[in-house]
């Protein structure tokens, strides 16, 4: 069986491409450029390789690689790393208690990382100055549950800034021309609020409009009542009735009644009927 790429690190990587500008796959599975660790699977691994010794990675499937690099723009580098290792280090927050650890850069110049499982500073080769390397106990590698807290953190969920840039989704640009691939968490939370509120105050007024003409047509088809009849026939509604029902019936006869007795006749019908609970 070959080395590949599981499905819950392929969709990681999909959400933080939908989220974070900029965000680009830049690799799962090993290559020549990397002999050793969580790029590989640990079926293809020696015990004595680092990333196959903890409990959670002697679990999860044998032949899956479990790291996953994600290449930024420069400013979110920074801003992805520092999310990370903030996380990381607090006590009280355990979304990265399935990331072994990570690279990235605060600066643009030095490689910042962390050990997440034992708790302390580690560091790797300058390629991370440009990618965010990220190690998975291959325990959770394939199980988008707890990956979905590693993407909490990468999303910045608890200390996202209004000026912050946020990509909006494919269904909007689709739908409204000029919106562009990204706007401001502010603009974002501001529409969205000034829309909901709209529509309440749409629904507020019109509601109570729409549901007095209904109670109005169902007044008027159980006959309730001399309101119920005026508004199953408006003014004037009856003449035209009555002249419609006239004329045709005058076709029909072809002449053998007269035309002013059989319209006299068609509206006593008319009145009557109007006139019945």
């Amino acid at each position: 069986m070959a080395e590949y790429a599981p499905e819950g690190l392929k969709w990681l990587a999909n959400e933080i491409i939908k989220v974070i500008p900029s965000a680009e796959l830049s690799g799962i599975v090993g290559d020549s450029n990397h002999t050793y660790g969580y790029h590989r699977a640990r079926a293809v691994l020696p015990s004595s390789d680092y990333s196959v010794k903890t409990a959670p990675d002697k679990k999860g499937p044998s032949w899956a690689a479990s790291a996953l690099d994600m290449k930024y723009s420069a400013s979110w580098m920074k801003k992805i790393t520092k999310r990370l290792l903030d996380s990381a280090k607090d006590q009280h927050d355990p979304r990265l208690n399935y990331m072994r650890e990570f690279f990235g850069t605060l600066d643009g110049k030095k490689v910042t990382g962390w050990d997440t499982y034992y708790g302390k500073p580690v560091t790797s080769d300058d390629s991370h100055l440009w990618h965010v390397h990220m190690s998975i106990l291959r325990e959770y590698c394939d199980d988008k549950k707890h990956l979905a807290n590693i993407l909490s953190v990468i999303k910045g969920e608890d200390d996202m800034d209004l000026s912050d840039k946020v990509k909006v989704s494919d269904w909007i640009t689709e739908h409204w021309d000029g919106i562009g691939d990204t706007i401001s968490v502010n603009t974002a939370l501001g529409s969205g609020y000034g829309h909901a509120r709209q529509a309440k105050d749409i629904v507020k007024e019109g509601v109570p409009k729409i549901l007095e003409g209904q109670q109005a047509i169902l007044d008027a088809i159980n006959g309730k009542g001399a309101s119920a009849k005026s508004a199953a026939l408006p003014d004037g509604l009856s003449d035209k009735l009555t002249k419609s029902i006239t004329d045709s019936l005058a076709d029909d006869l072809d002449g053998k009644m007269d035309h002013d007795d059989l319209s006299a006749a068609v509206k006593k019908a008319v009145a009557k009927a109007l006139k019945q609970d």
